[in-house]
């Protein structure tokens, strides 16, 4: 395990000055875009906000609440003390490559504009932005996925062979194996010795269970007409994922209970749900975190509690600018 004394320590600053529910709560509470904004300008994740406000202003905020979020661990990575601990930083960021492309082929295949896909994709090492403008412009998601090729690589080819998996319009199959492509590239770069290797393994495993219980949201209650579990997770085994992809709703929503413990009633409704398998994703980083306080536990919670506080911030703006009640929005960031 590479001691990584300086970066952890550092992190500790950084991680007080996260927005928690009463930074929520004065975002939300300003009158208008600009008096929101400056709430955020003084933190970390608004480092990137825009001096003046464009002709979509949502959309420019929250790509720069991204571009903010991409600096920061950026920097943390190359600040970060020894070879393998850089390489396994770059390894936990790849895992958004997933993000971004789903972004990228909802957007096109809604007929949205490049721009609203970029601002909701994540940013990545892998995928450059061009790339993914490209992408997003092309008039097919078969096209996207082509256009997506060149950078993508391994990723493109697994979207390839599950596109014709789904009905017209069913971006399901493409998103399991935009998921699953990532997870095996991050588990074969992460295999060797060392507890910080550990840790990313086990991390994997969280996302492949929390991969496995959105499908089965999606689903329904449904029987999947394609193959679309994924191996390598921990709590929701493969015969798990069948009965209950067979059990209707009802044994669905009571399985997942089972399962992610405290998290029942966030299943019935879609953000809740996302919300609730994020949490599931970044409780065990957190625990690793205080156990082993000089590991790579500490900047993987981070960066992960970062990622879900553009996330929020996000809803919080456009919800605002959309009229949508205080009470509501508060509810829906758990704020």
């Amino acid at each position: 395990m590479a001691r990584l004394d300086f970066t952890n320590a550092r992190l500790g600053a950084r991680r007080a000055r996260l927005l928690g529910a009463a930074g929520l709560r004065e975002v939300l509470a300003r009158p208008s875009l600009e008096a929101r904004l400056a709430v955020l300008r003084p933190l970390p994740l608004g480092a990137a906000l825009p001096a003046g406000i464009g002709p979509d202003p949502l959309a420019e905020v929250e790509g720069a609440l991204r571009e903010a979020w991409r600096l920061e661990a950026a920097a943390m990575v190359a600040s970060a003390e020894g070879a393998r601990a850089r390489a396994l930083l770059e390894v936990f960021l790849g895992l958004e490559d997933a993000a971004a492309v789903k972004a990228v082929l909802r957007a096109v295949a809604r007929g949205l504009p490049a721009d609203r896909a970029l601002a909701a994709a994540p940013p990545t090492p892998g995928l450059p932005e061009a790339t993914l403008r490209a992408a997003a412009a092309a008039p097919t998601v078969a096209e996207a996925i082509e256009r997506l090729a060149a950078a993508a690589g391994p990723l493109a080819a697994a979207l390839r062979e599950a596109l014709p998996l789904g009905k017209e319009g069913d971006l399901l199959p493409l998103e399991v194996a935009a998921d699953r492509a990532v997870v095996e590239r991050a588990r074969r770069a992460a295999r060797g010795r060392g507890e910080d290797a550990r840790l990313l393994l086990r991390h994997l495993e969280d996302r492949v269970d929390a991969r496995n219980a959105a499908t089965l949201l999606a689903l329904a209650g449904t029987p999947p007409s394609a193959d679309l579990f994924v191996a390598g997770g921990r709590r929701l085994p493969e015969p798990e994922f069948r009965r209950l992809a067979e059990g209707g709703t009802g044994a669905l929503l009571a399985g997942l209970a089972r399962l992610f413990p405290g998290e029942g009633a966030a299943f019935a409704r879609p953000w809740s749900a996302d919300r609730a398998l994020e949490r599931a994703l970044i409780a065990p980083l957190r625990r690793e975190a205080r156990r082993r306080p000089l590991s790579i536990a500490v900047p993987l919670a981070y960066l992960a509690e970062r990622r879900a506080e553009v996330r929020r911030v996000a809803l919080v703006l456009r919800g605002a600018a959309l009229g949508l009640p205080g009470d509501e929005l508060l509810d829906l960031v758990e704020a």
